[in-house]
């Protein structure tokens, strides 16, 4: 998996906090997995976005996974103010209040 994909914001896709609950990530996916799921929904791109929710659910569930997801997370917020020298406004940049957040929920 490259930076790129591995940077997805999952907690985005399943519309939960960074601190959310193993059990609020579990109803999030639920809601969502019975909305999209492609025996339900016949739309075009339904099907995609259930197997992104899926991706999601399967990282976010699993500490082990989590853990990492958050790691790179800060990581890449790390290499972006060394590459800047500062830190701008967290209303500017969405890597400084991830950051905040992510700390908070520790």
């Amino acid at each position: 998996m490259d930076n790129k994909e591995q940077l997805k914001d999952y907690y985005e896709v399943l519309g939960v906090a960074k601190n959310a609950t193993e059990k609020g990530i579990q109803l999030a996916f639920r809601d969502l997995a019975r909305k999209y799921h492609p025996d339900v929904n016949s739309d075009p791109g339904a099907e995609e976005m259930f197997k992104t929710l899926v991706e999601a659910y399967l990282v976010l569930k699993s500490p082990d996974k989590r853990d990492d997801l958050d790691a790179e997370i800060i990581s890449s917020f790390c290499q972006t103010v060394s590459r800047s020298g500062k830190i701008s406004s967290p209303t500017k940049k969405k890597y400084p209040s991830e950051f905040l957040r992510l700390l908070k929920s520790r």
